[in-house]
């Protein structure tokens, strides 16, 4: 027997009509009508309803009506992938909300300035050339902030120091540099983060630190003693490869003549 069918039964054995049976139920009597001639069917926590209130027992009023069984288990499939998706949907949103959150904070810190008026938003999105050399060891350096990077340009020269320096003392000297974390040509660090402390800017990356004191809005200086000043207020990391390349064949071309 199906399902409506046996429904239909059992109310009637109960003495109930449809509009008795759907106050109890809080539907209307359409829906019980609907169920009785089988165009659609009560969901599981009205058929244990119903089963409670015709006395018998849930499994034998559902039994033999494979429709029902098959409504039932396309239910609880939608049931549990909506509730996959919602944890999905959750687990994005909460994601999200900390990312928002961290970038926030991060731009509220970049634009928080210290008691000598120094903020990291100074050094982000800036590029600086060098102003001063006391080593007289730098032909051209530019350094370069984004967001996230920072490159380094440095084309150094022993010779603007010494012009009679011969090869060894050259290679002696390029060794030394590279001790010093000062690498001919560009390098670019990433994971930057910008620090003020008092007078001095901290900028620390993936396999850098420098710290670098204000001179004046316009000119920064690093602990040795070589000063920079502020050429552009936005980022040229990319670009500064093409400077890279045309400064290294300049230099190679001197080195020929």
């Amino acid at each position: 027997m199906k399902l409506g069918d046996k429904l239909k039964e059992k109310r009637l054995d109960a003495g109930l009509t449809q509009k008795e049976l759907a106050d109890t139920l809080h539907v209307s009597r359409q829906t019980i009508s609907s169920w009785e001639v089988g165009r659609t069917f009560p969901d599981l926590t009205i058929l244990v309803t119903l089963s409670d209130i015709y006395d018998i027992p849930l499994d034998d009023l559902v039994k033999e009506d494979s429709r029902l069984v098959d409504h039932i288990t396309e239910k609880v499939k939608k049931s549990e992938r909506r509730k996959y998706i919602n944890i999905v949907l959750s687990f994005l949103l909460s994601a999200a909300t900390i990312f928002l959150v961290y970038l926030g904070l991060q731009q509220h810190q970049a634009t928080q300035t210290n008691e000598y008026g120094l903020s990291p938003s100074d050094i982000y999105k800036s590029t600086w050339e060098v102003h001063y050399d006391p080593t007289r060891e730098l032909d051209q350096s530019f350094i370069s902030f984004d967001n996230n990077r920072v490159g380094i340009l440095n084309i150094y020269d022993p010779r603007i120091s010494n012009p009679n320096i011969s090869d060894e003392e050259r290679a002696d000297f390029e060794e030394a540099w590279v001790a010093r974390g000062l690498e001919d040509g560009l390098n670019t660090y990433r994971n930057l983060e910008v620090d003020v402390e008092e007078e001095t800017y901290i900028v620390s990356a993936q396999g850098l630190r420098i710290e670098f004191t204000r001179l004046s809005s316009t000119i920064i200086r690093n602990e040795d003693g070589i000063e920079y000043h502020r050429v552009l207020d936005e980022s040229t990391i990319d670009d500064l490869s093409s400077i890279d390349e045309w400064l290294t064949e300049e230099n190679e071309t001197n080195d020929g003549s």
